[in-house]
C-alpha cells in the first residue's frame, strides 16, 4: 500500500522553498489591484505572476496609463485625454479585472487544499542540496527580511534563499528604477535641486516604484514568517514520530 501522502502542502529544491498557507483572500486581491501579478505571486505562481507584472508594465506603458493618472491628479485632464491611448486601455481593463478576480478566486481554493493537507499530513523536507546550491530550512528573522529588503529591493531574497524571486523581481526593480530615475531623483531632492528633479522625472514609470518597493519588502516579511512556521511543523513532526510514546494522551 502507497502510504505517500495525498497533498502536499510545502516544496523545496535548492534554489528555492514554496509552500502552501493560510492567506485573506482579501489582501491577495488587494496586491492584484496594486499591480497585477503581485497576488499570483503571493500565492506561490512565481512564473505566472512574473509574466502578468510584465504584462502591466508593457500594456500600462503603451495605454500611457500611469502618466495620465498623473494629470487627471494634478487637475490636468485634457493633457490626460490627449496622452491616454484608448485601445491599449480597453485591452488593459479586462485582464486587470481578471487577476484581481482569480487571485481572489484562487487564494480561496488553496486555502482549503492546506487545511486538507495540514490534516492529512503532508510530508515536509528540512534540506535540499546540490553540487551547486544548497537550502536548508532553518528559523529566520522577519525583521531581518524586511531590513534588507527595504535598503535594496531584492536583498531581502537573498537572505530567504529564494533565488527565482531575486531573478524576477530585482531584474524587475533595476528596469523601474533605471526609467525613472528613482536614485538620481534622490540624490537631487536631498541636496536641493528641485528644478532638475522636474525635468528629469519619468511620472509613467515612476508610478511603478511605490508598489513594486512595498511589495518587495511585504513579500519577503511574509515568506520569512511563513518559512518560520514550516520549520515548527516539520520540527514538531519529527519528535513526534521519534521521541512520543504511542499511548501519549495530548492534553484537554
Amino acid at each position: 500500500m502507497n502510504k505517500s501522502p495525498r497533498r502536499y502542502a510545502a516544496s523545496m529544491n535548492t534554489v528555492s522553498t514554496n509552500l502552501f498557507h493560510f492567506r485573506n483572500p482579501w489582501v491577495i486581491a488587494w496586491w492584484s489591484a496594486a499591480f497585477p501579478g503581485f497576488g499570483h505571486y503571493l500565492l506561490g505562481k512565481l512564473f505566472t505572476g512574473f509574466l502578468l507584472m510584465v504584462w502591466e508594465v508593457i500594456i500600462n506603458n503603451l495605454a500611457h496609463l500611469n502618466e495620465a493618472i498623473v494629470y487627471s491628479m494634478t487637475g490636468r485632464f485634457h493633457r490626460a485625454a490627449e496622452v491616454l491611448d484608448m485601445q491599449w486601455l480597453l485591452l488593459y481593463i479586462a485582464l486587470y479585472i481578471f487577476t484581481i478576480w482569480d487571485s481572489f478566486r484562487r487564494t480561496t481554493e488553496y486555502n482549503k487544499y492546506y487545511i486538507l493537507a495540514y490534516r492529512e499530513g503532508y510530508n515536509i523536507s528540512s534540506h535540499c542540496l546540490s553540487p551547486y546550491e544548497i537550502n536548508i530550512l532553518v528559523k529566520r528573522k522577519p525583521l531581518y527580511a524586511l531590513f534588507w529588503s527595504l535598503l535594496a529591493p531584492g536583498l531581502g531574497y537573498f537572505y530567504l534563499n529564494r533565488l527565482p524571486s531575486i531573478i524576477f523581481n530585482l531584474l524587475l526593480w533595476i528596469v523601474v528604477a533605471y526609467y525613472s530615475h528613482i536614485y538620481e531623483l534622490l540624490f537631487l531632492s536631498l541636496t536641493g535641486q528641485f528644478l532638475s528633479v522636474h525635468e528629469i522625472v519619468e511620472y509613467q514609470w515612476l508610478l511603478y516604484v511605490p508598489s513594486l518597493y512595498c511589495f518587495i519588502a511585504y513579500d519577503s516579511y511574509i515568506s520569512c514568517i511563513e518559512y518560520n512556521k514550516l520549520f515548527d511543523k516539520e520540527q514538531a513532526r519529527y519528535l513526534k514520530s521519534h521521541y512520543q510514546h504511542l499511548n501519549f494522551k495530548m492534553p484537554q
